[in-house]
């Protein structure tokens, strides 16, 4: 069983509880005009256009978890673990189930890191293997989300609902920029729909930030929003004020 992988990242303080490794995985389905990792987005180990970097790499399962194992005395004194993240990890459905599987016979905490776009079947499955998964929503609106990612949000609905009422954790993440997902309107819809939840462990907002702008230039993708600001103090605080309660 091999993936392509392009990053390993150890001593993660983010991503989950405690210290962790996360493994991005190639691939994603959507589109995020936002996305701060545009070299995620293709499958493929790919050479960046203006500097010859490569980028991916083919690996096993085993080799990953070499990786990952080096930090197991600081899963175990953090409450940490291993974080599959991408890119969409599930676009490398069976290589993250098996490497989840591998992750939780070592005892090693696994969360996955997912947008929720892929079919249900496959969510059912990591059930199993999963300890808490990481669930972006982006928005909520249908026809708005599919401008903002290139695909409209109904599976991922409907895939956390199925979690949820399955009893599995979730952090919920809202990735949010300035005007482009955070009118009164959506961060409205945010709330209602969270609270409807039964499992959600902890909600986390996302603020846009443009570093991977450059990335853009680097792996020759187009630009789709070409904010070079930060999301400012104050939008954040707005949204942590719209949202208290739930984020």
């Amino acid at each position: 069983m091999r993936g392509v992988v392009f990053d390993i990242r150890r001593g993660v303080a983010k991503d989950g509880p405690g210290l962790r490794t996360s493994v991005f995985l190639k691939g994603c389905p959507l589109r995020c005009v936002w996305c701060h990792n545009p070299e995620s987005q293709s499958p493929q180990i790919e050479r960046a256009a203006t500097t010859g970097e490569i980028c991916g790499r083919e690996m096993s399962v085993a080799d990953v978890m070499e990786e990952v194992l080096r930090d197991r005395i600081f899963y175990e004194s953090s409450s940490g673990g291993v974080t599959l993240t991408g890119g969409e990890p599930m676009m490398q459905a069976d290589f993250t189930f098996a490497l989840a599987s591998s992750a939780r016979s070592e005892g090693v905490h696994v969360a996955l890191d997912t947008s929720g776009f892929a079919p249900w079947p496959a969510f059912e499955k990591m059930m199993s293997v999963v300890n808490l998964f990481l669930y972006d929503l982006k928005c909520m609106d249908a026809a708005r989300h599919r401008e903002l990612t290139g695909a409209d949000n109904c599976t991922i609905l409907d895939n956390l609902l199925r979690l949820d009422a399955a009893g599995a954790k979730t952090w919920l993440r809202f990735p949010l920029a300035p005007g482009l997902n955070d009118s009164p309107e959506d961060i409205a819809a945010l709330r209602n729909f969270v609270a409807g939840l039964r499992n959600v462990e902890k909600t986390e907002i996302c603020p846009y930030h443009p570093l991977g702008l450059e990335k853009y230039v680097k792996f020759g993708r187009k630009v789709l929003y070409d904010n070079p600001e930060y999301a400012s103090a104050k939008d954040v605080a707005r949204w942590e004020a719209a949202l208290r309660g739930f984020a």
